[in-house]
């Protein structure tokens, strides 16, 4: 009878794990946010790639995830005079973002995430004696209007700016100390 029992519970425990999730175009989904972010970077920067002032390159890291195992992206390295500034994927299995790139030069890292519309937001449940008390607030501060991709200001401040051709060039500035 116990074993009986033990191949029912095993069986229930099987069946919820059966995931709803379909990995494999999440993963490609992030891939195709990253490659998308990384063109906005270098269009951002054509005309100083154009005139030889920056040097763009970019080379396949692995990355290993949860659920995703190990994969192939790219990481974009910008060589400015004798700074080279790292733009490099995290990952996009992360609580709060769906995506996130480290911007890192001599000075300091940035990180710019992927996030949905309005952002990330805790929502806590307390149940006590029948009665459920739900509240949500936002992880982030700073307007995340529409999905895409945000700088965030390190905590405990952390605010979020769209990423755009300004932010990202003072985003370069600020890691590069200049």
């Amino acid at each position: 009878m116990a074993e009986q029992e033990f191949s029912e519970f095993v069986k229930r425990k099987t069946e919820q794990v059966q995931d709803d999730i379909d990995w494999a175009k999440e993963k490609a989904d992030w891939l195709r946010e990253l490659d998308a972010l990384y063109a906005r970077m270098e269009e951002h920067l054509r005309p100083y790639t154009q005139a030889g002032e920056i040097r763009i390159e970019r080379t396949p890291v692995q990355l290993t995830e949860d659920h995703l195992g190990t994969y192939e992206a790219d990481k974009l390295t910008f060589k400015i005079g004798r700074d080279r500034i790292v733009a490099k994927p995290i990952g996009t299995l992360l609580i709060g973002a769906r995506g996130r790139v480290d911007l890192s030069g001599p000075r300091k890292t940035v990180k710019i995430v992927l996030l949905a519309k309005g952002g990330p937001v805790l929502t806590t449940t307390i149940e006590h004696g029948g009665i459920t008390e739900t509240s949500s607030r936002s992880m982030t501060r700073g307007e995340v209007d529409k999905p895409g991709w945000y700088i965030e200001s390190p905590p405990p401040e952390s605010v979020v700016f769209e990423f755009g051709e300004d932010s990202f060039r003072d985003a370069i500035m600020e890691i590069s100390g200049g």
